[in-house]
C-alpha cells in the first residue's frame, strides 16, 4: 500500500495534492457544521476561489449538501470520511511512524490520526471517530465489549453509530466511576455506547477510588461479584491512558499519593495502575473493575490515546505488552519515538 501511494506521489503529485485538500475540507465541515465558505478559508488557508471550486466537486459527488445555514456532510459524505481513514496515514505519509511503533511494542495494529490533539481539539474528535469506527469491526455476536472513562472514550460514544444488528451484544465498564463529569465516567460511556449499537448493558454503581477495606468488602456483595464476573469475561476492550499526575489530580489523590508518584518517578495511568517510564507498577488506588492480570484474558485490547504531552504514558502502558492495537495521533507517534 505505502509503495502504491508513493507511486501515486510521484506520477501524480496534483492528484494527491487534491485527494489531500478534499479530505481536509470534508473534515472541517465534519467537525464544524453548518460552516461556511469563508469560515472554511479561514480554516484550511484556502483561497476563495479553491474553496468554491471544492465544494462544487463534492457537492456534485453527493458528499455535502449546502444550505442558507451552510455546508453539511450528507450521508454519503459521512461514509466515505469513516471509509477513508484506513488510507490517511498514507496520505500524510505517517504509516512509516506506525510501523515503528508496531514493530517495537509488538502490536497486531496501529492506527494514526494526523496532527496532535494536544494542541489541536479537533484531532482528539478524529481519535474518536476512529477508534468507533475500529470498534464496531471489532465486534461480533455473543461479544462483551469493556471500555473506560475519560474524555478521549468520550470522543468514540459521541462517534458510534448503529451496530448494523449485530445480535447479543453487552457492553459494561471496565471499572467504577471517576467522580468527575458523568459524562466522561466509565458508566456513562457504556450505556451511550450500548443504546445507540442495540446491545444491552449493565452498570457498576460505585465510585472508583475506594478504601483498601471498602473495595474488599463490596466484592462481597453478590451483586458487585455478578457484575465484576461479568467484566472479566470481556471479549474487546478499549481503554484509555493518562498522564499520571493530571489523573491523580482527576481522582483526587492526597499531597501523600502525589509525592509518592513522583518519588517514584509515574509517568503513566490505566486502570487505576501508576507506571513508571519502564512500564512498572509504581502505584494502585483500590477500586473494581478489570485488573492487568485480567487483560490476558481479552481477545482485543484496543488502547485510545492521543497528544504529544502523553507519549511517556503512553509508552509506559504499551511497554507491559498487554495491548494488541494502538489507534493514537502523530504528536503521540512522533514524541514516542524519539523517547
Amino acid at each position: 500500500m505505502e509503495r502504491l501511494f508513493t507511486i501515486m506521489e510521484r506520477f501524480a503529485p496534483d492528484a494527491m495534492q487534491s485527494i489531500i485538500n478534499r479530505y481536509n475540507m470534508l473534515k472541517q465541515i465534519m467537525h464544524q457544521e453548518p460552516v461556511g465558505r469563508r469560515q472554511l478559508c479561514k480554516t484550511l488557508g484556502f483561497t476563495e476561489r479553491m474553496v468554491r471550486a471544492e465544494v462544487d466537486t463534492l457537492k456534485s459527488n453527493g458528499l455535502i449538501n449546502t444550505t442558507p445555514a451552510g455546508i453539511y456532510l450528507s450521508p454519503a459524505g459521512h461514509h466515505v470520511m469513516n471509509e477513508i481513514d484506513i488510507f490517511v496515514p498514507f496520505f500524510f505519509k505517517i504509516q512509516t511512524l506506525a510501523e515503528q511503533i508496531k514493530n517495537r511494542f509488538n502490536l497486531q495494529e496501529v492506527i494514526l490520526v494526523p496532527g496532535d490533539s494536544y494542541h489541536d481539539e479537533m484531532i482528539k474528535r478524529d481519535l474518536g471517530r476512529v477508534a468507533a469506527t475500529y470498534m464496531k469491526k471489532t465486534l461480533f455476536p455473543g461479544c462483551i465489549l469493556a471500555v473506560t472513562g475519560g474524555s478521549t472514550m468520550a470522543q468514540v460514544a459521541d462517534a458510534i453509530t448503529d451496530g448494523a444488528g449485530i445480535p447479543n451484544l453487552m457492553v459494561v465498564p471496565a471499572r467504577g466511576g471517576l467522580g468527575e463529569d458523568v459524562e466522561q465516567q466509565a458508566g456513562t460511556i457504556a450505556a451511550r455506547i450500548a443504546k445507540i449499537i442495540g446491545a444491552q448493558y449493565r452498570m457498576l454503581h460505585i465510585p472508583d477510588k475506594l478504601q483498601e477495606t471498602t473495595a474488599q468488602a463490596l466484592k462481597q456483595d453478590p451483586y458487585i461479584m455478578e457484575i465484576a464476573e461479568l467484566i472479566r469475561s470481556s471479549d474487546v476492550l478499549f481503554h484509555g491512558i493518562g498522564a499520571a499526575m493530571e489523573m491523580a489530580a482527576r481522582r483526587g489523590l492526597n499531597t501523600a499519593e502525589i509525592s509518592l508518584l513522583q518519588d517514584r518517578g509515574a509517568v503513566g495511568e490505566a486502570f487505576r495502575y501508576y507506571f513508571d517510564e519502564q512500564g512498572n507498577i509504581v502505584y494502585e488506588v483500590p477500586g473494581i473493575g478489570l485488573e492487568l492480570h485480567d487483560l490476558a484474558h481479552i481477545q482485543t485490547v484496543v488502547a485510545v490515546a492521543g497528544g504529544s504531552n502523553k507519549a511517556s504514558a503512553i509508552k509506559a502502558v504499551l511497554s507491559r505488552g498487554q495491548q494488541n492495537v494502538l489507534i493514537t495521533d502523530e504528536g503521540a507517534a512522533q514524541a514516542i519515538v524519539g523517547i
